[in-house]
């Protein structure tokens, strides 16, 4: 996979740049290197060694002495040119060219994931049991979805996502009766969904099932803030104040993997993890988006035990993630997002409330974070957000891939209309062919939905317009009617 700067390229830092260098390992080019490099053949404009192909210069050889004293000085005729061939170079071996055209298969998984789940906590269950119960079966879901769709490919592809809507690893907040088990089910949750993540696209390797990546859904989990303050205690007769609350941040993150890039060293597969930045008043019971300020931030009230439990169980959830982007690779952590392990086809994701104000200057973080911003494949993983015909995506866009969860789930795939000469950078982008979606695999409340599409190059775009029939040449000359003859 190729990665390269565009510097002076003609386009702006709005419309994105390729990040990863040798700066991801930590390492760095010494000045002069492209003065070295180019008189190595491997800079300037890259043309490497050339053999020699002038002539050589020839010289006469000397007169004897004598004959220069005995006869006057003659011309000497110039010598006949003689021709040095060049020693012979072997031609390069050809560099593999990569297509044109990436044909992708995209596999949605359609299932509500609002709704609480049925496998409530038992009574004498404990909160980590309870979880692990909880996130087997929903890998158990995944792998026959997968196994039961994935062969029944219709066209050939270069890659095949499968996709599963946002809060698909969540279980019930309500399991949760304190502030240790919101602990433990957070530390539950973050493990198990890693392993069932790896054991899934162990499944299914790339010799058999051709390249696979997962966007599996995401999980939500609770982090609490350490602020240093004594927690408060609710006076004689009365709940705690609002300010009071304790308060947590929200990480609803989904892992990315595949069956075909590098493995570690260990022999585990590279994964990634993008996070949600905004947390929606819907997210969890947010008593109709109870807003409270503390310190200087916005919070969520939060309601995790069931409306019927009095006291209420509540905390505050801040509206704003600060968790970034990492991936493990190599063996080593990095910050970031490694979003084209393919090559050639660098893919964005939207969580839900984050589609909304993907682009804006506020959002420059998560921006910051993705290494090709020159992405063709935008992801939108939700749980109530719509596609908006409004919304600014970035010129490089060519598909917006929707999979939500809200009840009863929809999956939908549109192909955007090329960006109109002259707009800004982030501009309306009309989506007006929808992409055909055939269902494959139904299993219990999930349906898997099967579609193809082809990626073109950057700064080119698929075809938008819709076929029409035919009519005759308004200006060829029509063929003589064999009947009139």
């Amino acid at each position: 996979m190729a990665h390269q700067h565009e510097s002076g390229s003609g386009k702006s830092p709005a419309q994105g740049t390729r990040r990863r260098s040798l700066l991801r390992a930590g390492l760095a080019l010494p000045l002069g290197s492209t003065a070295l490099l180019a008189a190595c053949g491997g800079g300037g404009n890259g043309g490497g060694f050339q053999a020699p192909l002038a002539p050589a210069a020839t010289v006469p050889p000397p007169a004897p002495e004598a004959a220069m004293e005995a006869a006057p000085p003659a011309a000497v005729p110039a010598p006949a040119p003689v021709a040095v061939q060049a020693p012979p170079v072997d031609a390069p071996p050809p560099k593999p060219v990569e297509k044109a055209v990436k044909n992708v298969r995209v596999l949605n998984l359609q299932t509500p994931t609002y709704r609480p789940p049925l496998n409530q906590r038992t009574a004498n269950e404990d909160i980590k049991t309870y979880t692990q119960r909880a996130l087997k079966e929903k890998f158990d879901l995944l792998r026959d979805a997968l196994t039961a769709g994935l062969p029944k490919k219709s066209a050939e592809s270069d890659l095949c996502y499968f996709v599963v809507p946002e809060f698909f690893w969540n279980v019930n907040w309500d399991a949760v009766k304190n502030e240790a088990d919101i602990k433990v089910f957070s530390n539950t949750c973050v493990t198990e969904v890693q392993k069932h993540v790896r054991a899934l696209i162990a499944l299914f390797p790339q010799e058999q099932y051709g390249k696979l990546a997962l966007l599996p859904g995401t999980a939500q989990v609770l982090m609490k803030q350490i602020d240093g303050t004594t927690p408060a205690t609710a006076p004689a007769g009365a709940p705690v104040a609002d300010k009071d609350l304790p308060g947590y941040e929200a990480l609803n993150y989904v892992l990315v993997i595949d069956n075909f890039s590098k493995p570690n060293p260990d022999g585990s597969r590279p994964i990634a993890m993008w996070p949600k930045r905004n947390v929606s008043g819907i997210d969890f019971d947010t008593y109709n988006r109870t807003s409270v300020s503390k310190a200087g931030r916005a919070y969520w009230k939060v309601r995790l035990s069931p409306a019927k439990i009095l006291p209420a169980f509540n905390i505050l959830v801040q509206q704003k993630s600060t968790t970034t982007a990492a991936y493990y690779a190599d063996g080593k952590e990095f910050k970031g997002f490694d979003n084209d392990p393919l090559g050639g086809v660098p893919f964005g994701v939207d969580v839900c409330l984050d589609y909304a104000s993907a682009y804006t200057d506020n959002e420059y973080l998560r921006m910051s974070q993705i290494e090709d911003t020159n992405y063709l494949i935008d992801f939108l993983i939700a749980c109530g957000m719509t596609v908006s015909p409004t919304h600014k995506y970035l010129p490089s866009v060519q598909y917006i891939v929707r999979n939500d969860g809200m009840d009863p789930g929809s999956c939908e795939i549109y192909k955007l209309a090329a960006p109109e000469t002259g707009k800004p950078d982030f501009t309306v982008r009309p989506f007006n062919v929808p992409i055909p979606q055939t269902a494959v695999a139904t299993l219990k409340n999930i349906t898997l939905f099967d579609s193809y599409f082809d990626i073109h190059p950057l700064w080119q775009y698929p075809a938008t317009d819709i076929p029409t029939e035919t009519l005759p040449s308004p200006f060829a000359p029509a063929p003589a009617d064999p009947g009139s003859a």
